[in-house]
Protein backbone atom coordinates (compact mmCIF):
# COMPACT_ATOMS: atom_id res chain seq x y z
CA UNK A 1 0.00 0.00 0.00
CA UNK A 2 1.31 3.26 -0.37
CA UNK A 3 3.97 5.27 1.90
CA UNK A 4 1.31 7.66 3.20
CA UNK A 5 -0.92 5.07 4.43
CA UNK A 6 -0.23 3.90 8.23
CA UNK A 7 0.12 0.49 9.16
CA UNK A 8 -2.85 0.82 11.50
CA UNK A 9 -5.07 2.28 8.64
CA UNK A 10 -8.18 -0.74 8.04
CA UNK A 11 -7.83 -1.80 4.02
CA UNK A 12 -10.45 -0.01 2.12
CA UNK A 13 -12.61 -2.52 1.17
CA UNK A 14 -12.86 -2.98 4.79
CA UNK A 15 -13.64 0.66 5.35
CA UNK A 16 -16.03 0.61 2.31
CA UNK A 17 -18.28 -2.40 4.14
CA UNK A 18 -17.72 -1.34 7.42
CA UNK A 19 -19.67 2.12 6.55
CA UNK A 20 -22.12 0.49 4.61
CA UNK A 21 -23.14 -1.79 7.35
CA UNK A 22 -22.88 0.62 9.93
CA UNK A 23 -26.29 2.55 7.42
CA UNK A 24 -27.69 -0.73 7.27
CA UNK A 25 -27.77 -0.74 3.47
CA UNK A 26 -27.55 -4.03 1.42
CA UNK A 27 -25.68 -3.78 -1.41
CA UNK A 28 -28.54 -4.18 -3.97
CA UNK A 29 -29.81 -0.58 -2.24
CA UNK A 30 -26.40 0.63 -3.18
CA UNK A 31 -25.84 -0.66 -6.49
CA UNK A 32 -29.15 0.46 -7.39
CA UNK A 33 -28.82 4.06 -6.02
CA UNK A 34 -24.83 3.88 -7.74
CA UNK A 35 -26.13 2.84 -11.11
CA UNK A 36 -23.21 -0.10 -10.45
CA UNK A 37 -23.65 -3.62 -11.18
CA UNK A 38 -23.61 -5.82 -7.70
CA UNK A 39 -20.63 -7.60 -8.79
CA UNK A 40 -18.59 -4.34 -8.93
CA UNK A 41 -19.74 -3.71 -5.19
CA UNK A 42 -18.87 -7.00 -4.04
CA UNK A 43 -15.52 -6.90 -5.45
CA UNK A 44 -15.01 -3.07 -3.97
CA UNK A 45 -15.87 -4.69 -0.71
CA UNK A 46 -13.39 -8.34 -0.81
CA UNK A 47 -10.19 -8.82 0.10
CA UNK A 48 -9.03 -8.85 -3.08
CA UNK A 49 -9.15 -5.00 -3.44
CA UNK A 50 -6.07 -3.42 -4.13
CA UNK A 51 -5.91 0.06 -4.20
CA UNK A 52 -2.99 0.12 -6.24
CA UNK A 53 -3.91 -1.34 -9.14
CA UNK A 54 -7.45 0.31 -9.62
CA UNK A 55 -7.46 2.01 -13.53
CA UNK A 56 -8.79 5.78 -13.06
CA UNK A 57 -12.49 4.40 -13.83
CA UNK A 58 -12.30 2.28 -10.87
CA UNK A 59 -10.89 5.02 -8.82
CA UNK A 60 -13.96 6.20 -9.49
CA UNK A 61 -16.12 4.10 -8.40
CA UNK A 62 -14.66 3.88 -5.45
CA UNK A 63 -14.82 7.53 -4.79
CA UNK A 64 -18.37 7.46 -5.47
CA UNK A 65 -19.13 4.54 -3.47
CA UNK A 66 -17.46 6.16 -0.79
CA UNK A 67 -19.00 9.71 -1.17
CA UNK A 68 -22.63 7.72 -1.11
CA UNK A 69 -21.29 6.13 2.30
CA UNK A 70 -20.42 9.96 3.63
CA UNK A 71 -16.56 8.99 3.75
CA UNK A 72 -14.33 11.85 4.04
CA UNK A 73 -12.91 12.25 0.54
CA UNK A 74 -9.24 12.87 2.03
CA UNK A 75 -9.36 9.36 3.71
CA UNK A 76 -10.08 7.56 0.46
CA UNK A 77 -7.59 9.96 -1.40
CA UNK A 78 -4.65 8.48 0.89
CA UNK A 79 -5.44 4.85 -0.51
CA UNK A 80 -4.22 6.14 -3.83
CA UNK A 81 -1.13 7.88 -3.10
CA UNK A 82 1.82 6.94 -5.56
CA UNK A 83 -0.61 4.65 -7.26
CA UNK A 84 0.15 2.80 -10.44
CA UNK A 85 -2.48 2.33 -13.19
CA UNK A 86 -2.99 -1.00 -13.48
CA UNK A 87 -6.23 -3.47 -15.01
CA UNK A 88 -8.81 -5.19 -12.98
CA UNK A 89 -11.74 -6.91 -12.94
CA UNK A 90 -14.04 -4.22 -12.49
CA UNK A 91 -16.28 -4.05 -15.80
CA UNK A 92 -19.31 -1.03 -16.52
CA UNK A 93 -23.51 -1.74 -15.97
CA UNK A 94 -23.65 -3.44 -19.90
CA UNK A 95 -20.85 -6.07 -19.20
CA UNK A 96 -23.51 -7.57 -16.77
CA UNK A 97 -26.56 -6.94 -18.83
CA UNK A 98 -27.44 -3.34 -16.70
CA UNK A 99 -31.01 -1.73 -19.04
CA UNK A 100 -30.20 1.45 -20.31
CA UNK A 101 -32.00 3.89 -21.22
CA UNK A 102 -31.81 4.14 -25.50
CA UNK A 103 -33.14 7.66 -27.08
CA UNK A 104 -36.23 6.92 -29.23
CA UNK A 105 -34.96 6.76 -32.59
CA UNK A 106 -32.03 4.67 -31.24
CA UNK A 107 -34.12 1.58 -32.43
CA UNK A 108 -34.07 0.56 -35.77
CA UNK A 109 -37.73 0.25 -36.14
CA UNK A 110 -38.56 3.52 -35.73
CA UNK A 111 -35.78 4.79 -38.11
CA UNK A 112 -37.06 2.39 -40.80
CA UNK A 113 -40.53 3.43 -39.92
CA UNK A 114 -40.31 6.96 -40.61
CA UNK A 115 -37.74 6.88 -43.38
CA UNK A 116 -40.99 4.90 -44.89
CA UNK A 117 -43.28 7.75 -44.01
CA UNK A 118 -40.83 10.41 -45.28
CA UNK A 119 -41.11 7.98 -48.89
CA UNK A 120 -44.66 7.75 -48.97
CA UNK A 121 -44.98 11.31 -48.14
CA UNK A 122 -42.71 12.66 -50.91
CA UNK A 123 -44.53 10.11 -53.61
CA UNK A 124 -48.26 11.51 -52.79
CA UNK A 125 -45.93 15.16 -53.46
CA UNK A 126 -44.99 14.00 -56.40
CA UNK A 127 -47.03 11.77 -58.16
CA UNK A 128 -50.22 14.74 -58.68
CA UNK A 129 -47.10 16.24 -61.03
CA UNK A 130 -47.25 13.46 -63.59
CA UNK A 131 -50.36 12.73 -64.11
CA UNK A 132 -49.34 10.49 -67.18
CA UNK A 133 -48.03 8.11 -65.04
CA UNK A 134 -50.75 6.85 -63.31
CA UNK A 135 -52.58 5.79 -66.97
Amino acid sequence: MAEDVSENTIPLNTLLLAAREAQGLQLEQVASQLNLALVQLEKLESDALDPEKLSTFERGYVRNYANFLQIDPSVIERYFLDCDYGYSDLHSVKAYGGTTNKPLLGGGIIKWFLVLVLLALLVLLVLPNFPNLLT
